[in-house]
């Protein structure tokens, strides 16, 4: 086994224009798969849950991807903070940005117990990350009739509106709070084996 140098415990945070360069491009590819599937949502309530769940998974591959970047402490969060940053420009609320965040320096935690090396931690690092998509279900528990009746509600129509109502009962939003995880986990496999077979040989990873 090779030995832990005093450099690879230390808590560097530092940042290189690389490793800026990286979080940016990741950032950004990041957001496209996740946008771009969650905009499936606006057919109807059901296929936007559907979309929510294959965006986490979908999400792994560009994230695992970021994560053979990754070398020190810091990178993680600044990820998160750029990706949350801008969904929440784009209407996400502020619990959704700081639980983002969280679960940021949650992943930084279990990244760093591998040395940035296990991608077997990356996976769980994933997992765990994948918990922001709890941020912005959490409207709905605080006050359920505000965000029914709110302006972006209105705009996806009265029958839309209807139907995610009925959709999304407590008991649905608690079940997919806590597969969040377990459909990060499935999403960092999907990388991870991706990675293995396609990214690796390209020189991708």
């Amino acid at each position: 086994m090779t030995a832990i140098t005093p450099a690879e415990r230390r808590l560097d945070v530092r940042m290189s224009p690389k490793d800026l360069i990286n979080i940016g491009v990741f950032g950004a590819l990041y957001l496209v798969v996740v946008f771009g599937i969650n905009m499936l949502g606006f057919i109807n309530p059901a296929v936007m849950l559907v979309a929510l769940v294959a965006s986490i998974v979908a999400g792994g591959i560009p994230f695992m991807l970021f994560l053979t970047r990754v070398r020190h402490a810091g990178m993680v969060t600044i990820f998160a903070i750029v990706t949350a940053g801008l969904l929440m420009l784009s209407g996400h609320p502020l619990i959704s940005f700081l639980i983002s965040v969280g679960c940021a320096l949650v992943a930084e935690a279990i990244i760093w117990a591998g040395r940035y090396r296990s991608r077997r931690l990356g996976v769980l690092a994933y997992g765990v990350y994948s918990a922001w998509y709890v941020g912005p279900m959490m409207p709905i528990f605080f006050d359920r009739e505000a965000y029914f009746s709110g302006p972006s509600m209105q705009l996806m129509g009265a029958d839309y509106v209807s139907q995610m109502q009925a959709l999304l009962s407590p008991g649905v939003l608690v079940a997919f709070d806590l597969s969040t995880i377990v459909f990060g986990l499935l999403g960092g496999l999907l990388g991870l084996r991706l990675m293995h077979k396609h990214f690796e040989k390209a020189g991708l990873a």
